[in-house]
């Protein structure tokens, strides 16, 4: 890939499911939030939600596929996008503070959720960004 071609599908599928892994890390780690939340000036519980939907709008788009993505990142994918969606659904649009947010038991079930599906994710680690696999 020349330095001025965009990423071809598959590469930027590559960057999106290394985002994702990312994600889970921060959000399957209570430490991992509040240090982001030491780092950033922005509200980590509405972050945690928000980035999320960024990265999977849609838990069965055809683009969640192998080589990529494999069928168990794919369930995983799925699995963890049905608790999100019932903590969206069941937290206020704007969370409280942090700490606050940690001790609710809905923000416990998504950081379990984020926690198995990371170790489906680790199971491969990280793929390359400058080139396909």
């Amino acid at each position: 890939m020349k330095e001025n071609d965009a990423p071809s599908p598959q590469i930027s599928l590559q960057r999106v499911r290394n985002r994702i892994i990312e994600y889970l890390e921060v959000a399957s780690s209570f430490d991992s939030q509040r240090e982001y939340h030491a780092n950033a000036p922005v509200s980590v519980p509405n972050e945690m939600i928000n980035q999320w939907e960024d990265w999977v709008a849609d838990p069965t788009s055809p683009l969640w596929a192998p080589p990529v993505i494999s069928p168990a990142e794919r369930a995983a994918i799925a699995d963890f996008h049905a608790v999100w969606r019932k903590v969206a659904d069941s937290t206020p649009n704007h969370l409280p503070p942090l700490e606050q947010t940690i001790e609710l038991p809905a923000w416990e079930r998504l950081r379990a959720a984020a926690e198995c599906s990371l170790r489906v994710f680790q199971q491969r680690g990280r793929l390359p960004e400058d080139r396909a696999i």
